[in-house]
């Protein structure tokens, strides 16, 4: 009772800060998933819920209680809680297809606000609770993991999710429930809401145990009654017994007082004997703690020599491998001091060049400007001159030969023709011919006029594609200058991250070395485990580590370890009393259950791997131990040792039983007693059983030094681990940042490449372009100085010739030339002649001029420019044999400052080398220092073994001694313990001891004076033989009997009277269970009423038995209001409903409303029972069925308000059929159902309000069908009856008739 309560208070807290804090996000149902579930066959991915108000719309019976039903289902509703075999049938889909064999419900929420807490939530943001049911099963899952109802149904109380509310579901039916229940139920259904079952589960069990007490008191009174009888029987038999009694607490007195002397003698002799074993044990202590100091020491010692052995050949490979690098670093030292000597003489031999062929560069220069200034200003336009003399001549002489041979055709033709009109006809053909070809020259001269023009469109578009070129290359250049300056900063910074990568190998070369000693140590501090461990335990406990792993095996919740992991000593001094009592159980394995131990017994079996004694904590079962309240001996448990709480078990398994004694006589006389084995600090046990075991215990050998040896060094080499793995990773990240500069350097270097390569071909196209720009001028030149030309002088001739025939047609014919033309003729031929003398003079002219300036031509480009060329050229062939001409000068300077930078950088390097080279000579320096000091510790070392093995033999002897002298002790002991227990078992044999008094008077006697009065009172004794000796005892345990009847009956009381308190209580706080439920469900009732009637006011009565008494009773008023201000949950007799829909008019009690209020006033109550203890989410199943338009809109506001409040913000899951919820919701939801088979897919607000309107169109024609129907079927009974009036009876057919009629209608 108190944990539920608990539960349900922590529950109402944190809802209430939980939801005072947060208004971002709170736990609801995120998404629902159906398989094979009544309806839903396979229910696709949906879209989630919101957080809000969610609608779902749908037909009658399309599914959507099936719906309601499933969150119940996995939410455990009570209907859902228990399912018999045809309750899972009735679950499982029976649709079409293949029957389905399971089915189950997922439903996903959103646990961003951490209301689910514990289990195995884990504080997730999503929380997956997932119900399975089949024809044999019926699972629970959570989170994925199989879990328990119970689990499931705590975690949901915890979340807020109250089994004594069943209202944060609301189906169909409950609305109407609420509206015919009587007062009666609705007091019912408050107490179940107030949690009043636990309270009457609580009291049904006290007045059960009320009952056992009563029947207890009766046994009791019946024994009573016979003691008493008993006890007078017995009285009688008693007197004879005084005599006998007295004689034998004489012999009593007599036996005691010779026992204890016997006694005191053994004691003391035990005493001396104890005394000496202690010096003799003191002395051997010094003498194995001495034993144990010298091994560990020789251990030390030999594992240091081990060690320095092994860091002296370590330091012996380093010394190699730096002698490589110093034989390395001079080595490149000295090729860097050749190569600075070369590059300094390269250096110097470039500046001479410089010199020179920049002097000789200038006179070259001087007479290049001299052939050119000769040629262009003398022989250039003397040529020019020449060749256009030639050209004229030549035309003037072709002018006259054409001339000459018209005068001889006219003439030839006035003999070849008879008629003018014969010659005409002639010369007319001959006109046309010559226009042809006339007309063919004036082609091919437009022809060469478009291939001038062509031309000269070629070299503009080359002109300005190589100024484009250039530009490009000048840019190029640019690029090329700053990614030179690029590589050279990646290969200083590749150089300074080498040089830190040889440090970080260095300090992990190092670190390296400590690992491996570490490793070292654990591997011997494991083995000396080993050795102290069974063979077949050590390859168990070796194997289970792999198999943990392979079988996902969780460590700390399903696998401890041994129990010599899981505990701690308190004191150091504890450890060998602690070894001593667990023995071998230090190597058992603790695990959470038998089936996890039988896992890996079945591995271990069944891969021969060893064995395991495994510890399953939910299988133990120790009983309670009592210890003993000495200051001489302690529990070992809670003394010695600290563990984890969850392994109590485990623990009280193997040291439950075991006490920690401060001797041995001490833990021999406790083991007896209590039936536990004890053990001394010093690891002397007694067993139980009565077995010793001690003596001397090598603690060189101990379990749980070895195990915290072990420890010690795995932590430690895994501290040097973790130490070696961040130094490789920063390793991994300084060679992962010089693979990145290599590959950037690379990449530059590579963009420097393909720029100077892309620079060369530039510079290739520029000059070639050049090349063919100067030759289409040159063809340019050619076209028109040398082509046009003639077929121009050609068109001029033919024109002529034309002008000529023209001129000759129509005259008349003669034989013979006229004077003029004869006179015509002879100077033609003068003229001819001599211009043939003056163009062969004129000829030999041009030729003398062509040879001048093809000298001077050749000169330039075969000599003064070549050579200029080279001399640019020279030093530079590495840079800039690519540039042009005018670059050149600059190229060869830049290689020369290439040549120096290139000094500097192997300057830089020398002096990297030098220093390097030193470091490394310094190392080596270092590591022979090393090396001699290792070798003379280590001879140090040896030297001192050897006396520490000396010593460890006179040890050995002086123990050997003191063994033999404890043997000796020890057999006098165990003959004195042997008469000291004797002595005391003859005492304890005795029984009651007589009074002190009579004990006295024999103190004084002797042992064997003691011996003869003991002798004489046995003889008397013998007298009385026929005593019923039993007579005594009987009375005496039949008296101790009723004496013990009578306490348990006191206590039998006593509990009746403290069951009777708790019933009492109890009904107090059910009563104050109730009262609270009533007043809080009340006062939300008045809320609630209020915001969904705002005119109207509405209250719940509770009704009690004092309105009965207070009709039939005459009180004053005074006393009625006293009565009704404090009545008992005895006296409530129901609830009563009292509401008013205005701001005046009387109030109206449930049976006076009408269906619609009657809804209305449920859906109030609903609410206030929902807010007085309130869910994280609510569903509800068309409950606004029974509502009108305006109580519809109320409860959506109301419910959107709720949905929407900043303090307690909540879910709403609703399906309906009317239009007022869709229009509040945040998401809306249909419900299809098809072949049996039901689907939920997402709806837009607009289609959902679009559906609920055909919904609400097809019930308000089926309503005026109805209608009509009803009105005939009146109309038709009314017509029956006045039939009947005046016929009594009608015919069979007319019946039939009017019943069809009425069917139809």
């Amino acid at each position: 009772f108190k944990t539920r309560t608990n539960v349900k208070e922590r529950r109402l807290l944190h809802c209430s800060n939980q939801y005072s804090t947060s208004n971002s996000v709170t736990m609801h149902i995120k998404q629902i998933i159906i398989s094979n579930f009544r309806s839903f066959r396979t229910q696709p991915e949906v879209q989630p819920f919101s957080q809000g108000t969610n609608i779902v719309v749908g037909r009658n019976g399309s599914g959507k209680s099936n719906l309601f039903d499933a969150v119940q289902f996995v939410l455990l509703s009570p209907k859902f809680w228990t399912l018999r075999t045809e309750d899972r049938q009735a679950l499982l889909h029976e649709g079409s297809g293949s029957a389905a064999v399971s089915a189950y419900v997922e439903i996903i929420f959103d646990n961003r606000d951490g209301r689910f807490q514990g289990f195995s939530t884990n504080q997730s943001d999503e929380i997956v609770l997932r119900r399975t049911v089949g024809a044999k099963k019926d699972e629970i899952f959570l989170q994925r993991k199989k879990t328990s109802k119970h689990d499931v149904m705590s975690l949901l109380e915890g979340a807020g999710f109250s089994k004594s509310n069943p209202y944060f579901i609301v189906q169909q039916g409950k609305v109407n429930a609420l509206c015919v229940m009587k007062d009666e139920e609705r007091l019912e259904l408050l107490k179940e809401v107030a949690g009043t079952t636990v309270y009457d589960e609580k009291k049904a069990e006290s007045e059960k145990k009320m009952i056992e007490n009563q029947i207890s008191l009766k046994k009791i009174e019946e024994s009573l009654q016979f003691m008493e009888q008993r006890l007078e029987e017995l009285r009688g038999e008693k007197e004879e017994l005084n005599m006998y009694q007295k004689l034998d607490r004489e012999r009593k007195a007599l036996a005691y007082t010779l026992y204890d002397k016997e006694l005191r003698r053994a004691r003391e002799t035990l005493d001396e004997i104890e005394h000496q074993k202690a010096e003799e044990a003191e002395n051997r202590t010094m003498v194995y703690e001495q034993a144990r100091n010298l091994e560990n020491e020789i251990m030390n010692l030999e594992a240091a020599l081990k060690t320095k052995t092994m860091r002296l050949r370590r330091n012996k490979i380093i010394l190699q491998e730096l002698e490589e690098d110093k034989t390395s670093a001079m080595t490149l030292r000295t090729k860097l001091e050749l190569r600075c000597k070369e590059a300094e003489d390269i250096v110097k031999l470039g500046d001479a060049n410089l010199k020179k062929n920049k002097s000789e560069i200038a006179d070259i220069v001087v007479k290049i400007s001299e052939a050119k200034e000769q040629l262009q200003s003398q022989i250039q336009p003397r040529f020019d001159d020449a060749k256009s003399t030639l050209s004229r001549m030549i035309l003037e002489r072709d002018d006259a030969q054409r001339k000459i041979e018209g005068l001889y055709a006219k003439q030839g033709r006035g003999k070849q023709f008879e008629s003018r009109d014969a010659r005409d006809q002639y010369l007319r053909t001959q006109i046309e011919d010559l226009n042809t070809s006339k007309r063919d020259k004036e082609t091919l001269l437009n022809q060469q006029r478009d291939t001038v023009a062509s031309l000269r469109r070629i070299v503009e578009s080359s002109s300005e594609e190589m100024m484009k070129k250039k530009q490009e290359i000048a840019a190029n250049e640019k690029l090329l200058e700053s990614t030179s300056k690029s590589v050279s900063e990646k290969k200083r910074e590749r150089h300074e991250m080498a040089e830190k990568r040889k440090s970080q190998w260095a300090a992990l070369s190092n670190l390296s070395v400590r690992v491996s000693d570490a490793k070292e140590v654990a591997r011997r501090a494991y083995s000396s485990l080993r050795k102290i461990m069974p063979r077949n335990t050590a390859m168990g406990l070796d194997s289970l580590g792999k198999i943990i792993e392979e079988e996902g095996i969780v460590v700390g919740e399903q696998y401890f370890g041994p129990v010599m992991d899981n505990i701690e000593l308190i004191q150091e001094k504890y450890q060998t009393a602690v070894e001593v009592a667990a023995q071998n159980a230090l190597f058992h394995v603790i695990v959470d259950t038998d089936a996890t131990a039988a896992r890996l017994m079945k591995r271990l079996e069944a891969e021969r791997l060893g064995r395991v004694t495994f510890l399953p904590l939910n299988q133990l079962h120790v009983p309670t131990a009592t210890y003993p309240e000495s200051r001489d001996i302690l529990p070992l448990l809670s003394t010695c040792i600290r563990f984890d709480s969850r392994l109590q078990k485990a623990m009280e398994h193997v040291f439950g039983k075991k006490l920690l004694a401060n001797s041995v006589e001490v833990a021999s006389t406790w083991t007896s007693r209590c039936g536990m084995d004890a053990v001394t600090l010093d690891g002397d046990l007694c067993s139980r059983k009565g077995a010793l075991s001690g003596g001397y215990i090598d603690l060189s050998k101990s379990r749980l030094k070895a195990n915290q040896d072990l420890k010690s060094a795995e932590t430690i080499l895994h501290q040097l681990q973790a130490e070696e793995k961040e130094m490789k990773a920063k390793n991994g990240v300084i060679d992962q940042q010089i693979t990145s500069v290599m590959s950037e350097m690379q990449r530059l270097e590579a963009k420097k490449a393909n720029l100077e390569r892309s620079l060369t071909f530039m510079d290739e196209d520029v000059i070639a372009q050049k090349s063919r720009i100067e030759s289409k001028q040159k063809q340019i030149e050619q076209v028109i100085n040398e082509l046009i030309p003639p077929i121009e002088r050609d068109i001029e001739c033919i024109s002529n010739q034309v002008k000529a025939l023209e001129d000759e047609v129509g005259s008349d014919l003669c034989e013979n030339l006229s004077a003029d033309e004869k006179n015509l003729l002879l100077q033609l031929k003068s003229v001819h002649q001599e211009l043939e003398k003056d163009i062969e003079t004129q000829t030999n002219v041009l030729e003398e001029v062509s040879v001048e300036r093809q000298r001077l031509q050749s000169l330039l480009e075969d000599n003064l420019l070549k050579r200029k060329k080279e001399l640019e050229e020279e030093g530079a062939e590495a840079i800039d044999r690519r540039r042009s001409s005018e670059k050149r000068q600059i190229g060869s300077r830049l290689a020369q400052m290439q040549r120096q930078e290139d000094l500097e950088q192997v300057r830089r390097e020398l002096a990297e080398a030098i220093q390097n080279a030193e470091s490394v000579e310094e190392r080596v320096f270092e590591a022979k220092r090393v090396d001699e000091d290792l070798r003379a510790e280590l001879m140090e070392g040896k030297k001192q073994l050897e006396t520490f093995k000396t010593k460890d033999v006179e040890i050995a002897k002086l123990l050997e001694d003191a063994q033999k002298r404890e043997e000796k002790l020890m057999n006098k002991r165990s003959l004195c313990v042997t008469q000291r227990e004797l002595h005391a078992r003859r005492i304890q044999e005795l029984g009651t001891l007589p009074p002190a008094s009579e004990l006295q008077k024999y103190r004084g006697l002797s042992i064997t004076a003691l011996m003869r009065e003991l002798e004489k009172t046995n003889k008397k004794l013998k007298g009385y033989s026929h005593v019923n000796k039993k007579a005594f005892d009987q009375f005496v345990n039949f008296n101790e009997q009723r004496e013990a009847l009578l306490k348990r009956k006191e206590e039998v009381d006593k509990g009746a009277k403290k069951v009777k308190e708790l019933i009492e209580s109890l009904d107090r706080q059910k009563d104050e269970a109730i009262n609270r439920t009533f007043r809080g469900v009340s006062a939300h009732f008045k809320d609630v009423f209020k915001e969904l009637v705002p005119n109207g006011a509405g209250e719940l009565i509770m009704k009690t038995s004092l309105d009965e008494d207070d009709a039939d009773e005459e009180l004053d008023e005074e006393e009625i209001v006293r009565r009704r201000q404090n009545p008992s949950v005895n006296k409530y007799r129901g609830i009563g409903i009292k509401v008013r829909f205005s701001d005046v008019g009387e109030n109206y009690l449930m049976s006076q409303l009408s269906g619609g209020q009657k809804s209305l006033v449920a859906m109030a109550l609903i609410f206030a029972i929902q807010r007085c203890d309130p869910a994280p989410f609510y569903l509800f199943d068309e409950l606004d069925q029974a509502l009108d338009s305006t109580y519809r809109k109320a409860i959506a506001g109301l419910i959107q308000r709720q949905a929407n409040s900043k303090e307690n913000p909540t879910q709403f899951i609703c399906s309906t059929f009317r239009p007022e919820l869709v229009a509040i919701s945040n998401r809306c939801y249909g419900i299809s159902h098809q072949d049996k088979v039901s689907n939920i897919y997402h709806l837009s607000k607009k289609d959902a309000l679009k559906f609920i309107a055909n919904l609400m169109s097809e019930e308000e024609a089926v309503g005026e069908v109805t209608s009509l129907a009803t009105s005939k079927a009146s109309r038709l009974e009314l017509s029956k009856k006045r039939k009947e009036a005046s016929a009594p009876s009608l015919s069979e057919d007319e019946e039939s008739e009017n019943a069809t009629e009425v069917l139809v209608a």
